[in-house]
């Protein structure tokens, strides 16, 4: 083989080689960017992945996955809560999720010889315990008229916890 030809196929098997590593290597163009977005209908809103948002006038929490599908957190009632519960609205208006959830104030009653005893336990929407409120009767004495209602007419001390 002379050296002309080995030149040759020197130089063909070089550009094959560069030709193979330019088409293996993705190309860096800004403008190839795709974004991925999600659409949530009920506001008309597109979310970019791992975006977050909580749809006005609804306690609800949106969140657009990898996945290209919406997640929605809302408030749920805890369940297993003791005592007379009362629900308590969120004190500021258009808060985001989870602040817009209302608490949950559950109050219960224990009596024994000495008075009664009633505990206040207030809960958010996942059933955690927020705060807790205990308020003591007190009877100091028990001297009660013959007849008198069961309810006592001595001095009472009430305080609180």
């Amino acid at each position: 083989m002379d050296y002309s030809t080995a030149r040759t196929c020197l130089l063909g098997f070089i550009f094959v080689i560069c030709m193979g590593i330019s088409r293996a290597t993705p190309p860096f163009h800004s403008y190839l960017y795709n974004p991925q977005y999600c659409s949530d209908t009920l506001s008309g809103r597109q979310l970019y992945v791992g975006e977050v948002f909580t749809r006005s006038g609804q306690c609800v929490r949106v969140q657009c996955l990898g996945t290209l599908q919406l997640w929605e957190d809302s408030c749920k009632v805890p369940g297993a809560l003791k005592g007379a519960c009362n629900v308590l609205p969120p004190t500021e208006a258009n808060e985001d999720y989870p602040r817009c959830c209302p608490m949950y104030e559950c109050k219960t009653y224990e009596s024994n010889a000495q008075g009664e005893l009633e505990q206040t336990n207030t809960y958010d929407h996942t059933g955690n315990l927020r705060k807790s409120h205990v308020t003591e009767l007190i009877v100091i004495s028990k001297d009660r008229r013959p007849g008198a209602p069961d309810i006592p007419a001595a001095p009472a001390r009430k305080y609180h916890v």
